[in-house]
């Protein structure tokens, strides 16, 4: 049965491309026939892309993308590509740089008069729209009639961040998503994901973009997607951190200038813009869309905790590769149009977000206990279907418009928070720590001779680790913490990194156990956790005795614990440890998170 079965696949494979399949297995299409449909070329441009030339069908490989641009460079003055880093498999990441300014350099566009905006492609390789629709737009502004958006704007455009990913090209990807013919992979060469990497850094594309964040200070950042899940009406749905958030005057220049332009701009162009969607429950939206509150380790929340405007964009995976292409290029145009109207806006939010005087930092959110307003939602139409081969019921979407009004499920009320301490102290002897925070652009003072310096530190009292890794690493499923004062002598190398700076806020983030992106949550510091000296039950009791003989308080801080402790009265082991750990040979270090605060 299994060869017959194994044949049978091969036939049906080998007898058609993958587009047939996808096609004859993907929820009905809603017609569309946009306007933007005019921003493509004949395919006898000169310029025309991989994508226009294919029919709208196809996404050129890593190796013709970069030949493609090393072209239109050497084509036109406004543009300049430089290497950002190299991916793991060793591919250089490239950066094209668009301006009409004479010099190009990070501290010239960092400084400049003109806004400046960062747009990312890629970070997910198999959700390529915004390469495409970059290399449609920035030929167009080199060699059409769309230079003048550079008049107001400087651009900074990566085509493909995840290059290793990109080429791990295949015309059976992602099943769920209407083209290109072939897709790359969501995960880099070490098979991590990108978009769960922004705090622990551990991918070079990540380290890549943040050099880039903290060298050229853009004005506005744009990570471009293709969703997974349900059906609906929407083409290009994208969102920011409009609530909840640590830049609240930044979500309000959003909402206000940002977000109604750019609508308006899709609308006009015969898209179908809508905000990010999360359904409650994928096979029925009238449970409500969950408007989750993403921890910094995504791009848009990494953005906001640093209060540089942030922008996901998530274009809908089952509508067709050419309308979501045309759909990020009207985006992104209208972008730079209303970046530069109302960048004086858009630089007093920033301002005045990255002023805040934080006393404390909201490390955990939580859902509201009655939901928001109802949102209205363009849906399609579903029915449920029960399975031949399961005898369960499945949903199947018919491709008919509906409109519903559900339930908008905020997840923005503050659920934790820590004080902000006046500064951290971290050792000498964990480098990686202070390598990643000096990668984010954190400032910190150097020791450069050994200092005894009191600090608080979290002893781990209780845990329990996850049995599952998450992005190669076991993250906490629970613990639990004690806080004590101590001195700690510090060894030249050491730092001291204080919070009151530009990107105070993420440094708690980063630093503080119960924070969900924390260096102790992403295991940094899983070598405290195991015990170096034991005990000997042969040195042990004479240990006791001379202990209980020499410190009355302790004996009857003992003879309390076997009273209220009848497990402890009866475990012999418990005794000894007990004992051990008030002896002066205990390890004090154990369980002790080595980063310290002061206050």
């Amino acid at each position: 049965m299994k060869s017959t079965l194994s044949l049978s696949l091969a036939i049906l494979f080998l007898g058609s491309t993958s587009a047939s399949i996808a096609q004859d297995i993907m929820p009905p299409l809603l017609p569309w026939d946009g306007k933007s449909k005019e921003l493509l070329v004949d395919k006898s441009h000169k310029w025309v892309t991989a994508f226009e030339l294919s029919g709208r069908l196809e996404s050129p490989t890593y190796t013709e993308t970069m030949a493609w641009f090393e072209k239109l460079v050497n084509s036109s003055d406004l543009l300049q590509t430089k290497t950002i880093g190299h991916s793991e498999q060793g591919r250089p990441i490239q950066m094209v740089i668009a301006t009409a300014e004479k010099e190009s350099s990070a501290e010239k566009l960092s400084t400049s008069q003109k806004p400046l905006i960062l747009i990312q492609a890629g970070i997910h390789a198999g959700e390529i729209d915004g390469k495409d629709a970059g290399m449609m737009l920035l030929r167009d502004i080199a060699q059409g009639s769309k230079t003048s958006l550079l008049d107001e704007v400087n651009l900074l455009f990566i085509p493909i961040l995840n290059t290793d990913g990109h080429e791990r090209r295949s015309e059976y990807g992602r099943v769920n998503q209407r083209g290109p013919k072939e897709m790359g992979w969501r995960t880099n060469a070490l098979n991590l994901n990108l978009n769960r990497d922004y705090t622990k850094l551990e991918t070079a594309g990540i380290n890549a973009i943040t050099k880039v964040i903290n060298s050229y200070d853009p004005d506005l950042y744009i990570d471009i997607h293709v969703t997974d899940g349900a059906d609906y009406q929407y083409d290009v749905t994208y969102g920011f951190v409009a609530t909840g958030g640590y830049s609240p005057e930044i979500s309000d220049w959003l909402s206000t200038y940002y977000q109604p332009q750019v609508d308006q701009a899709l609308e006009a162009e015969g898209h179908i813009p809508g905000p990010l969607l999360f359904a409650a429950n994928n096979e029925d939206f009238t449970e409500g869309n969950v408007a989750f509150s993403f921890s910094p380790r995504f791009s848009h929340t990494y953005g906001d905790i640093r209060h540089l405007p942030s922008i996901l964009v998530e274009n809908h995976s089952l509508k067709p590769f050419e309308q979501r292409v045309l759909g990020t290029y009207v985006f992104l145009e209208q972008t730079i149009k209303t970046v530069g109207a109302h960048f004086n806006e858009l630089k007093s939010a920033i301002s005045a977000d990255r002023n805040q005087v934080k006393e404390s930092v909201i490390v955990k959110y939580q859902f509201r206990d009655t939901p928001a307003d109802s949102m209205e939602f363009l849906g399609i139409a579903s029915k449920k279907v029960k399975s031949e081969i399961t005898g369960k019921e499945y949903v199947a979407w018919e491709g008919k418009a509906i409109t519903q009004h559900i339930p908008n499920l905020l997840m923005d009320k503050p659920a934790a928070s820590v004080p902000v301490p006046k500064a951290y102290w971290v050792p000498v002897e964990w480098a990686e720590i202070i390598s990643k925070l000096r990668i984010h652009g954190i400032e910190m003072e150097l020791l450069t001779e050994a200092k005894e310096v009191t600090m608080e530190l979290s002893m781990v009292t209780e845990y329990k680790l996850s049995n599952q890794p998450f992005e190669g690493r076991f993250r906490f499923q629970s613990f639990e913490l004690e806080k004590e004062s101590r001195k700690v002598m510090l060894n030249p190398g050491s730092v001291r990194v204080r919070t009151d700076q530009p990107l105070g806020e993420l440094l708690v983030i980063l630093m503080e156990p119960e924070s969900v992106d924390s260096f102790f949550q992403w295991g940094y510091f899983h070598s405290i956790l195991s015990q170096t000296e034991y005990m000997e039950t042969y040195i042990m009791e004479p240990l006791i005795a001379k202990m209980l003989s020499e410190d009355a308080n302790l004996k009857k801080r003992f003879e309390e614990e076997k009273t209220s402790n009848p497990d402890f009265a009866k475990s012999p082991r418990e005794i000894y440890r007990w004992f051990y750990m008030q002896s002066p040979y205990f390890d004090r270090n154990w369980k002790v998170i080595p980063i310290g605060r002061e206050w």
